[in-house]
């Protein structure tokens, strides 16, 4: 039989997610408990539901690296180094109004079926509700290159156009904004310090591409050896 909660624990539960007494009055203990399992579930690297996409917490909180570093570390001597193509569906809400959530809903897993058939081995993550990015990691032996962009814009409408109605105008397909990332980090001191830095530099990847602050591959190298610079030789 279930372990009942004493009155301390319940309120506990519900003061880290208070918005469960208006989303689920008649359980809020219930619903407090089933966060806490989905969060979880996230960092242990379950798929996001409704997507099939790797959740963030995956890359920010869990392992998803720990293999890549091993990897990396071990065969290379010039920085662990990932690539990333983020696609970030445009219009999702016209989509949604036009078509109804449940048709929504399969552009984004169509949109997450098409990166992972195009980038075989990659890692694909949901960094945000309409934004995904392949995380071409050194296991799946892929590099991302400047020409990718274009390409994975037009099959990605190929194959999303699968699971819109038929006879669907070519103006109602929604269309993505693509962006590239190569980040190199130099002799990073353990796995865990990959994923939080990857997700920053794919939020700073992704705002550049859509505010036309950055076009084509953007390239980083972020060094966290500690060194401090000597003073400029005059």
């Amino acid at each position: 039989m279930p372990y009942p909660l004493d009155d301390a624990t319940a309120t506990a539960l519900i003061a880290l997610n208070p918005w469960v007494l208006t989303r689920s009055p008649q359980a809020p203990v219930q619903a407090a408990v089933e966060v806490l399992v989905q969060a979880e579930q996230a960092r242990r690297g379950q798929p996001d539901a409704k997507t099939g996409a790797l959740q963030v917490p995956a890359l920010t909180q869990g392992n998803l690296l720990k293999e890549e570093y091993d990897v990396s570390t071990h065969a290379h001597h010039d920085g662990w180094r990932v690539g990333a193509v983020i696609a970030d569906v445009q219009g999702m809400i016209n989509v949604n109004a036009r078509f109804g959530f449940p048709t929504g809903d399969a552009v984004l897993r169509a949109t997450v079926e098409s990166l992972s058939a195009q980038y075989p081995g990659a890692k694909v993550v949901r960094i945000h509700a309409d934004a995904f990015a392949a995380l071409l990691v050194p296991t799946s032996q892929l590099t991302v290159e400047e020409h990718l962009a274009a390409p994975t814009r037009e099959r990605l409408a190929q194959d999303v156009r699968r699971v819109l109605p038929e006879g669907t105008p070519d103006a109602d397909v929604p269309s993505w904004t693509v962006s590239l990332l190569e980040l190199t980090v130099d002799a990073p001191s353990h796995w865990q310090v990959l994923g939080p830095l990857l997700w920053a530099e794919l939020e700073r990847t992704h705002v550049m591409e859509r505010t036309g602050r950055a076009r084509g591959l953007q390239r980083r190298s972020i060094r966290l050896d500690g060194a401090i610079p000597g003073p400029a030789t005059l």
